[in-house]
This record gives structure tokens, C-alpha cells and sequence, in this order.
């Protein structure tokens, strides 16, 4: 990983786990209706509206109070404490125009004061809170987005350095060869860079991070951040910990059983999912698939494909070229097709090129396998342990991407 993205990661990590907040109370919370009160100031002194809209649903709004002289008081009941958007606005025909937005945590028994100042053409808001939730989540805000300003400041330098690295390109003349080869393996690895940082400003890592590394026991945006977490087989156990160490105040709130639900969801699936079965569909020359003789291998790529398929046609192709490596590393590459129609098959299979590891399933071995793995589109790759047939991956990785060979010896 470059030296910029591992360092921004280090400081999130840091960051979360160093956040301490006020202690919370330890009355049990099972999500039941509350009763609120936040207060807030404007300077300059200006009217408006204020009011509660759902954090996930800006369709759903609440009770609304009016911004009088800069000053409001919003109160009310909800039928349960949740994440919720303040909104203030200005009235419509206003002389001046204003919308300003922060999430609360909204619960019983929690002071919420809003204090927001303009200066010039930007504006300071800042919340005081007992609630420890809310502390959480403006902490994590502000730190997200102080880490992917420092991403998106490294993109800009790559887009420039890329530019100034097509326009060498254009310069170089015969006997230069050493250092055109050299520029572009610069273009690569900066391209490769460019889309590990891409891939890190994704909304999913930080509330990864946040998850596995917060201190935290009674934060409720431990379970809802689980919104944006996929779950697999490597991570689930993990996170089935953490939410069973959650302060036993909130472990009957609805957000921690959905948590625990979308776990054991993943959990039982896995836990419950049968090993590959012991087929024995044939090839074109008519031989029977024999998994008692990859035993010595160290994984097999099941690829589930379908002559039907555009995608199957265009990656495959792909996969074809790369398992003489893969092959070195002592992973087979078996092909089924999921196809009713015979002749289309074998068609397909020798356009392709894919040789005798293709076979062909009969009705009751696919199903079996769609329904018992998921497979629902094709092309699919399951990665299998030869010696037991257990599914080691269940959605093995695309063998069109860069990071397809690194990604098989990582499992190895």
C-alpha cells in the first residue's frame, strides 16, 4: 500500500481509537418513545425553521419550531431514539437564504445545544451534547472528511503526475527505449495507486474501521453502522464479538438486533452450507469430472459459467490465459456450465478454448448448486479446499481485475 494512504489510514484508526466521550447512563434502552429538547442559536440573529427529518429518509419529517431572532427551542416526542437530521432554514422569500444540516443521535435523558456562526462565505456549527452517541458520529464525520480531503489532495498530485507523464511520452525518439519502459511503469503503478485510494474513500471503510477499532461499548453507531458492512466469511466472527461485548444497556435496542441479525444471517449461512458435492459431470470427450484426483492441488476455481451469458463470454477468455500460473501455484480451474442446450454449450466451450476441464451438469447437479451457493448470474467463482471440498471463497474474485493472481496467493 503507498505511503499517503497507509498514513491517512494509521490516522483514522488513531483517531477512533483514541475518541473518548461522556460515560453514558446504564438504563437499559429498547428503542421505546422519548421525549426531546434541543436548543440552538444563529449569529447573525436571523428567522427561520427548524426541525427533525429521519437520517436515512428525508421524506420523513418531524415537528417543526421557528427560528425567532436567531434563537429556537425544539421539542417534542419520538416514537423511538434514533439518528435523525437537524435541519434550520431560512423561511421561504427570506431576505437572506440559508439551509444548515447536522445528525443527531436523539435519545431521553440528553441535552442538545446548536450554536452556528457565519464567517464570511463559510460557517462554524457546533453541537454540545451529553449524548454519547451523537459525540461519536460528528467525531467520525469530521474525521472522514478531514481524511478524504487528504485523498482527494493525493489524487489531484497523481492526475497531474500522470499528465505531465503522458506528455513525456510524446518527446521520446528511437534509442530511448530504457526510459519510455521506466515512464510507464510509473503510469501503472500510479494508476494502481489512484484506485487503492479510490477504493479507500468508500463510505464502507471508514465504518469498518470505526467498528473494529472503537473503544466504545454503548455507542449506538456501533450497530448502525453495520448499514454498510459486508459481512463474509473471513470477517463475520469478528463482528458477531464485538456486538456481543456491547454494554448490556443497549443489547435490546432494535439497532443492535438488527446488527446481530444481519450476523447471523451470514453466520448460520455459512456454518450451514454444504461442502462442494462430489459431481461427476462429463466433457467433451465424454470423461467424468474425478475430484478424488485434485486432492494434491491447493485449491480449485470452480467456475460456474453459462453460454447464454455476454459476461461468461468476455471473462473467461481472460481466465483461460492465466492458469498456466495459476497451474504453477498448484491451483486447478474446473469449468461447468449451468447450460440446457448441448450443442450451444460445445460451441461455446471450443470458441472459448476452455479444453477438457469444462463439463457439462445434468438438471439436478445444477440446481444443487445454485441453490445451495447462490448463484444467481454467471460467470461465478467458488474456490474450493481439494482435500475436503469445503468453499473456502464463495464469490472468489473477478480473474479480469489487476489483483486477480495476488489475491489467489493470498488465500493459498
Amino acid at each position: 500500500m503507498n505511503q499517503p494512504l497507509y498514513y491517512c489510514l494509521i490516522c483514522f484508526v488513531f483517531f477512533i481509537s483514541s475518541c473518548q466521550s461522556n460515560p453514558e447512563k446504564k438504563q437499559e434502552k429498547k428503542g421505546t418513545p422519548i421525549v426531546y429538547k434541543i436548543t440552538g442559536s444563529l449569529n447573525p440573529e436571523v428567522n427561520g425553521t427548524v426541525y427533525l427529518q429521519d437520517h436515512d429518509n428525508s421524506m420523513q419529517q418531524f415537528r417543526r419550531a421557528k427560528v425567532e431572532q436567531g434563537k429556537f427551542v425544539l421539542e417534542g416526542e419520538l416514537v423511538i431514539d434514533a439518528f435523525y437530521d437537524l435541519i434550520i432554514r431560512s423561511d421561504s422569500g427570506a431576505v437572506k437564504s440559508f439551509n444548515y444540516s447536522t445528525p443527531l443521535y436523539v435519545e431521553a435523558d440528553a441535552d442538545y445545544d446548536v450554536a452556528i456562526k457565519e464567517k464570511g462565505d463559510h460557517f462554524s456549527l457546533e453541537v454540545k451534547t451529553n449524548s454519547l452517541t451523537t459525540n461519536e458520529l460528528i467525531a467520525f464525520n469530521k474525521n472522514k472528511e478531514k481524511v478524504q480531503h487528504e485523498l482527494d489532495e493525493q489524487l489531484a498530485k497523481y492526475s497531474d503526475e500522470t499528465a505531465a507523464l503522458n506528455a513525456k511520452l510524446m518527446t521520446f525518439s528511437r534509442g530511448q527505449e530504457s526510459i519510455y519502459n521506466q515512464t510507464i511503469d510509473r503510469l501503472e503503478e500510479i494508476t494502481k495507486q489512484s484506485n487503492e485510494i479510490r477504493a479507500s474513500k468508500d463510505d464502507k471503510r471508514f465504518y469498518e474501521e470505526y467498528v473494529l477499532n472503537s473503544k466504545q461499548k454503548a455507542s449506538f453507531l456501533i450497530p448502525y453502522s453495520f448499514k454498510y458492512i459486508s459481512l463474509n466469511k473471513e470477517n463475520y466472527n469478528d463482528y458477531d464479538q464485538i456486538l456481543a461485548h456491547l454494554d448490556p444497556a443497549i443489547q435490546k435496542h432494535p439497532l443492535v438486533k438488527a446488527a446481530v441479525a444481519k450476523v447471523d444471517e451470514v453466520k448460520n449461512y455459512y456454518d450451514n452450507m454444504p461442502v462442494f458435492p462430489a459431481i461427476t459431470p462429463r466433457n467433451l470427450k465424454g470423461d467424468s469430472l474425478k475430484f478424488d484426483q485434485l486432492v494434491d492441488k491447493k485449491m480449485i476455481i470452480v467456475a460456474v459459467w453459462s453460454s447464454k451469458g455476454k459476461n461468461s463470454k468476455m471473462d473467461l477468455p481472460v481466465l483461460v490465459r492465466k492458469e498456466a500460473e495459476l497451474k504453477k501455484m498448484g491451483v486447478e480451474v474446473v469449468y461447468l456450465t449451468d447450460d440446457e442446450d448441448y450443442e450451444r454449450w460445445r460451441a461455446s466451450n471450443r470458441q472459448i478454448g476452455l479444453g477438457m476441464n469444462s463439463y457439462l451438469l445434468n438438471v439436478t447437479d445444477r440446481d444443487f448448486i445454485e441453490n445451495s451457493y447462490n448463484v444467481i448470474g454467471t460467470p461465478r467463482y467458488l474456490w474450493l479446499d481439494p482435500k475436503s471440498r469445503t468453499v473456502i471463497e464463495l464469490a472468489g474474485a473477478d480473474p479480469t481485475l489487476p489483483d486477480f493472481i495476488k489475491n489467489v496467493k493470498n488465500k493459498l
